[in-house]
């Protein structure tokens, strides 16, 4: 016999999958320390010798770079969750539809 959950739980399920699944994404960050060597070596690379204006230029564009791609992978994380949401809505909605419809349908038991 399938066993119906309420609303509050299958959004709190949702929650935790997403949750979940950002902690999985964060585990393969690097430290600070080894994202400083990368972009240094990056920026050395492109011919700009430590200390210079164009280094730091190049270090800062490095941050902006990263911090523009964590920002775009927030939002899409968020709109996940958001379509997650309305779909679980809808879902639940249309439940409610069908039972009040046909009350004795087995989705409708309680």
């Amino acid at each position: 016999m399938l066993q119906h959950h309420s609303v509050k739980h299958r959004r709190s399920c949702v929650t935790a999958f997403s949750m979940a699944l950002l902690g999985i994404a964060l585990s393969g960050c690097v430290s600070a320390e080894e994202r400083q060597y990368r972009d240094a070596n990056t920026c050395q690379s492109f011919g700009a010798p430590y200390g210079s204006r164009a280094y730091t230029n190049c270090m800062l564009e490095q941050q902006a770079r990263r911090d523009n791609a964590q920002r775009e992978s927030l939002e899409q994380t968020r709109l996940t969750q958001e379509i997650a949401r309305n779909a679980q809505d809808m879902a639940d909605r249309a439940r409610w539809e069908r039972c009040g419809r046909d009350p004795g349908r087995r989705e409708c038991r309680r």
